[in-house]
């Protein structure tokens, strides 16, 4: 999934299957403090209809069209995240595994700097998997790279976790987890927001932490019958303007 932020990243830059696991036993730091291992869960997900992506906090099934507005770097800031007609398969233990398609256009100044195709299931236990996203970087109205796209199966044997199934605080998993091309470890550090945008006001909301590859922190909100409502870095901030 792509923010202001994660383009940034990007233009500073110039096949295998696995056991997947859900996230309901999703590993915490121990009582010292220390960061837990790489997520590891049991037993393996179960995936009987995976487009429809019901979770309440990321209901990606039934979106049309989320647009979020604000600033970033002192510039106007747009995401505009669409849902698309059909599904791509992925292979995972030897299942076919059709995946909704959200393409998220980011924009900053009021140009085009990127569009992004997100793949994500569900998976039967109601955890959202992500399974990579192909990326065409924009300069200048042109297709300049694809700096951060990946797929499961080709870049990496690790899916990606884009929400729990049950979020509590302190519950970490990785959306992504790529060698050599990202990785996004993230934590539940609130399921009581409340939060006010231009779309409306929502409680009892999800707050995550992700830490980028590059340490960078950003924040996300995701409520109940949205997804995601607000999304936040050192540098800006973007709300939900319209859902559709």
């Amino acid at each position: 999934m792509s923010s202001i932020r994660q383009w940034i990243r990007h233009a500073r830059l110039g096949g295998q299957v696995l056991v997947i696991l859900p996230l309901t036993a999703a590993l915490v730091a121990n009582a010292r403090g220390h960061a837990p291992p790489p997520p590891n869960y049991n037993p393996p997900a179960v995936f009987s209809n995976p487009p429809a992506v019901t979770n309440p906090y990321l209901p990606y099934g039934t979106v049309q069209q989320d647009v979020l507005t604000g600033t970033e770097g002192g510039k106007a800031a747009r995401v505009v995240r669409t849902r698309l007609p059909g599904t791509r398969s992925f292979t995972v233990n030897g299942q076919a595994v059709q995946t909704i398609i959200m393409a998220d256009s980011v924009f900053q100044g009021g140009q085009l700097v990127e569009v992004a195709l997100d793949y994500y299931a569900q998976s039967d236990a109601g955890d959202v998997y992500y399974f990579g996203e192909d990326v065409n970087n924009y300069r200048n109205g042109h297709v300049a790279n694809h700096e951060g796209s990946w797929l499961y199966g080709v870049h990496t044997d690790k899916l990606g976790i884009m929400f729990p199934a049950t979020p509590s605080i302190g519950q970490r998993y990785r959306s992504e987890d790529v060698a050599r091309i990202t990785r996004e470890d993230d934590e539940v550090v609130s399921v009581s927001e409340s939060v006010t945008v231009p779309a409306g006001t929502y409680r009892n909301c999800v707050k995550v932490q992700e830490t980028l590859s590059d340490g960078d922190i950003e924040f996300k909100v995701y409520c109940p019958g949205m997804g995601i409502v607000q999304e936040s870095t050192v540098d800006g901030r973007t709300d939900l303007q319209s859902h559709t």
